[in-house]
Order: C-alpha cells, then structure tokens, then sequence
C-alpha cells in the first residue's frame, strides 16, 4: 500500500471559508464582553464557541488523505472447479444432505467470493467432462452445478481419482498462455477409488497452478447412497451398499499441486482462511497513474468532537440559560 498524503478540497473557496470564520469570532467576542458574567465564565464561554468554529472550519475546509500507489483487485484469475460426481458424492454423510449438496454451496460460496474471476467447470464420473471452459457468467456455472446429477448406476465403472488429470492438464495450459493470469483449482471429491486403479500423480501440473485447495466431503464411518429415492444394494455384500471418504488419496493430490487439503465436514474455515488468501494475492499494485487516485474523506473525524461539543453547549445552555 503507498504512502497517504494529505490534501484540502474545501466546499466554499477559503476566502470565504476565513471571512465567515473571523466574523464568527468577532462577533462571539463582542457577545461575550457584553454579558454581566466573571471573567473566568467569559474565557471559558468564548473558548467553547472557539472550539466549535475551529472544527467547523476544518470540516468546511475537507481534509481527505489520497493515494497515488495503492492495490485493487483484479480479474486475473482463473478459477477451475473440479467436481466429482461419481455415485458416491450422493454419500448421506455431509451434515443433513449427501456430498453432492455440499459441493453445490461450497462452490456456490466461491463464485461469490472470487466474483469477477473467470470460471471453468469439469466433472467426473465414469468419464471426465469439460462442462463449462473459463467463463465470467457467474449464473451459468451456478445453474451447472445445480444440474448435477449422478452416473446411470447400471453403466457406471467405479470411482477413479485419475480421470479429470488430461482436462485439467488442458485448462491450465489455456491459463498459462493468458498474460498476467492466475490459474486456481478448487478440487472437490470423496476421494474414493473403487475401479482398482492407482491414483495418478498430479505433481507434473504443479508447476501451471498458482493457488487454490482440495477438499473432501464424507466421513470416516460412510453413507449410504440413495438415488431415485432408493438406496443402491452391494450384492457381493449383501446388504445395502457405503462409501467411505478416503483422505489419502486428497492428501496425495493436494501434495501434489503444492495446495492445503481441508475436510468439509470439520466445517468452512479452512476454505475461507484459503479463498481470503487467494484474493489477497490477486490485488495488484497501481503507481501514480493519473486517474486512479484513491481519496479518503476524514471530515468524520471532526464531526464527532463537533457533535460533542455541540450537546456539550445545549447542556450548558440548558443548565445556566445563557451561552
């Protein structure tokens, strides 16, 4: 942040401004001489009129401070939601709903946080999808993520941490060709694998990506997985079929692109700690263009103690019937 200085844009020129001030006092002075009141009452009297006139004229006068190098935000980010959606975001383990729920607010909440970013949307499930490229339709994400829906469960091939890797590999090199662009991902899934595959290292992205944070929805103990009002059976079990959150494999992908893994069931605060950092980082600092100055106005500064004084007057008037 640069150095404030402070300058006058008075409301009235100060001529006039001074001539209005000295006629106050010359007229306060006269009044005062004239009262049949002890001298000390006099001082006292025309020093509290005195007071009162100063910081009038201070708040005629306007002082204000202005930066001429100062930070604003900018839109030079682009945010990349990576959602899974496989069956088992569907999990009736994330407070009152399922995962999925979880992931729409969460996402939701970013949008809102990160508002004049650009955003882009990819999905997962028995296959990647690049539902939405960067945009800044903020409404058009949102109605994307609310159509969110599970996989057809007869078709679907277990869940597999590795199949967003190729489109978000694609998104962040986009990113990397924009000047001036940060690429942010927001990693969201339960981190299941139940394909039998072996969760691919995402450390060779590490390099394309600025900020962000992965987080995990689910608990220890799982859920059980409802669809069309019906829960989905294990047969090889026998009973009805739990998904179970996995933070290792978060922990392993969040490693690998240099970001903080929080669980979203131990609540929000990780992610705004994150999401207040993020923006923090995306200000950029502006030197002495003309146009952007930054003025601050501190006339309030003197109109408290003018207000006081002022209900400090009414009080002595009240008491003594005299000024």
């Amino acid at each position: 942040m640069g150095v404030a200085k402070m300058i006058i844009r008075p409301i009235l020129p100060i001529a006039f401004l001074l001539i209005i001030f000295a006629v106050l006092i010359a007229i306060t002075v006269w009044g005062v001489i004239r009262t049949s009141v002890g001298r000390k009452d006099k001082i006292f009297t025309a020093l509290r009129l005195v007071i009162i006139y100063i910081l009038v004229l201070i708040i005629g006068l306007r002082p204000m401070t202005v930066d001429e190098e100062y930070e604003f935000s900018t839109r030079n980010l682009d945010v990349i939601f990576v959602v899974d959606t496989t069956i088992s975001m569907w999990a009736e383990d994330y407070y009152n709903g399922n995962r999925i729920d979880g992931v729409k607010k969460d996402a939701k909440q970013i949008i809102d946080d990160l508002a004049g970013s650009n955003f882009a949307l990819v999905t997962f499930d028995d296959q990647s999808h690049v539902v939405s490229p960067c945009t800044q339709d903020l409404e058009h994400v949102k109605t994307l993520l609310d159509t969110l829906a599970p996989p057809g469960y007869e078709y679907a091939g277990g869940s597999d941490m590795s199949l967003p890797y190729k489109d978000l590999e694609s998104l962040l090199l986009s990113s990397s060709r924009k000047e001036n662009r940060k690429s942010i991902v927001i990693f969201m899934s339960d981190g299941e694998i139940t394909n039998g595959n072996e969760l691919t290292s995402y450390e060779a992205l590490k390099q394309y990506v600025d900020s962000g944070v992965v987080l995990g929805y689910g608990s220890a103990g799982g859920g059980k997985m409802k669809i069309d009002n019906t829960y989905i059976y294990d047969d090889a079990e026998g009973k009805e079929a739990v998904s179970y959150l996995n933070e290792d494999n978060l922990k392993s992908i969040a490693g690998d692109l240099g970001l903080e893994y929080h669980n979203m069931n131990s609540g929000s605060k990780g992610l705004n700690t994150t999401i207040d950092v993020i923006k923090e980082t995306s200000k950029t600092v502006t030197e002495k263009e003309d146009g952007m100055e930054k003025y601050v106005d501190l006339y309030f500064w003197f109109a408290i103690p003018l207000v006081l004084a002022l209900c400090a007057e009414l009080c002595i008037f009240s008491i003594k019937g005299r000024l």
